[in-house]
């Protein structure tokens, strides 16, 4: 009798997965916080399940929940629409880090993509922020010559990485003798279906190359480590605040191996793209918030709010690198901390140094929560995971029907939540 409710609950929680990612992927809309909400709850309330009850085949699982959504149109997200721009730009010999959509206009009316692309894109008067890894694979995307053909082909070379990270993941955990069902956090997570193969967001393929970076230096092969972390770099700049606590943990002699593999990889990918760019702009454009509009961002909301009542202006960018000093400040005096610290607690200072850099960021996308997710699965962080839960709060900013002081008010009570976590669990920090 017990043996066949178990049965039956731990299909229900693979039903339950299934239904959320389904809803989210093709039926609910980006306006309506309500449902958006409601059908990701069943999602978590499934992944609880699974964890609870234990499902066999869980990667054959993970990888059908993906495939479910591969002709899937995004809905809560139109950043795609800007890397297929991206990459029909670097395919018709364009350097899209050189041009704002504005200033290509006059390519809508020599090319029937290009027209579809550009009349669905936002933020026309902004540079691109894609790292140049991201670039070529927007490239390949936009082969197809289709919005459709695009969005399909992209979904698929990033479920192609995302499986890469789900054995990276499994061999690791095995390597620590971590429990192996932890990779079910990641691989089930609704949160990273959703943004990462749903919204085709590129914390996948960053993910990748970070881990199999850490790998690799874990087994003290640190030139090759150093060339992955660089391609991880290539994929999202993030990656630069890891090298410092890398950098300290090498030792004398192998923090050298690690640059020599970083540097030449870094600076070559990315100078055919910055050649002859408004470095300015692009930095102002990645680091402060694009006039001024923040998403789910706590900190940047407080420093608008400073500047206007310092400065009399939005104008001012003092207090922005003031933050970054202070960011850079903290993610130093971490990475000193766990400098000595063995191999697994690494991670832990790894997740810390993630989330604090989330934290200061202008915008705090879904999709930056993974970051630190799938970090903590080798830590005794449990704030991560409930984080993943909490961040689609975020998305009651795009419901019209909400008036602006609610949606302040949900983004405060997330972010309320995570820190009551943190502070709960803040001995398990520095625990192995």
């Amino acid at each position: 009798m017990f043996s066949t409710q178990k049965k039956y609950l731990k299909f229900g929680s693979v039903l339950f997965l299934f239904f959320s990612i389904y809803m989210l992927g093709y039926n609910v809309p980006k306006n309506n916080f309500s449902q958006e909400v409601a059908f990701f709850s069943i999602g978590c309330f499934g992944l609880w399940m699974f964890m609870k009850y234990d499902f066999p085949n869980s990667f054959l699982i993970g990888l059908l929940l993906r495939l479910i959504l591969i002709v899937s149109v995004p809905i809560l997200s139109d950043e795609y629409i800007r890397f297929l721009w991206d990459g029909y730009l670097t395919g018709d010999a364009i350097n899209p880090f050189h041009f704002k959509p504005i200033e290509l206009s006059s390519l809508a009316d020599h090319s029937e993509i290009a027209n579809i692309l550009y009349s669905n894109l936002e933020n026309k008067n902004n540079l691109t922020k894609s790292p140049p890894l991201n670039q070529w694979i927007f490239y390949f995307s936009s082969l197809t010559q289709s919005k459709t053909g695009g969005i399909i082909l992209l979904r698929i070379i990033l479920i192609g990485f995302e499986i890469g990270t789900y054995f990276v993941l499994k061999k690791i955990l095995t390597r620590y003798k971590i429990d192996i069902k932890k990779l079910s956090l990641y691989w089930l997570n609704p949160l990273v279906i959703i943004e990462l193969t749903g919204n085709l967001y590129t914390e996948g393929v960053f993910m990748f190359f970070l881990l199999i970076a850490l790998l690799n230096l874990s087994q003290m092969q640190d030139l090759k480590g150093g060339v992955l972390l660089s391609l991880a770099f290539c994929t999202k700049i993030m990656a630069i605040i890891f090298v410092p606590l890398l950098l300290l943990k090498g030792g004398k002699y192998r923090w050298k191996k690690l640059l020599i593999g970083f540097l030449p990889i870094s600076i070559l990918a990315f100078l055919p793209f910055l050649i002859g760019s408004n470095t300015s702009e692009l930095w102002h454009n990645i680091i402060a918030p694009v006039n001024k509009n923040t998403f789910n961002s706590i900190s940047f909301d407080f420093i608008n709010t400073m500047e206007i009542h310092l400065f009399k202006t939005e104008k001012n960018h003092l207090i922005e690198y003031i933050l970054f000093i202070i960011l850079a400040i903290i993610t130093t005096l971490i990475s000193w901390q766990f400098r000595h610290r063995n191999r697994k607690v690494i991670f832990t200072g790894l997740t810390l140094i993630s989330s604090v850099c989330i934290l200061f960021s202008p915008d705090v996308y879904p999709s930056l929560i993974i970051i630190p997710l799938t970090l903590s699965l080798f830590s005794n962080l449990s704030y991560p995971l409930i984080w993943s839960g909490l961040v689609f709060l975020s998305y009651s900013w795009f419901d019209q029907n909400l008036p602006i002081e609610l949606k302040k008010t949900i983004i405060i009570i997330e972010y309320l939540l995570i820190f009551t976590i943190v502070l709960i669990n803040r001995k398990k920090t520095f625990r192995v």
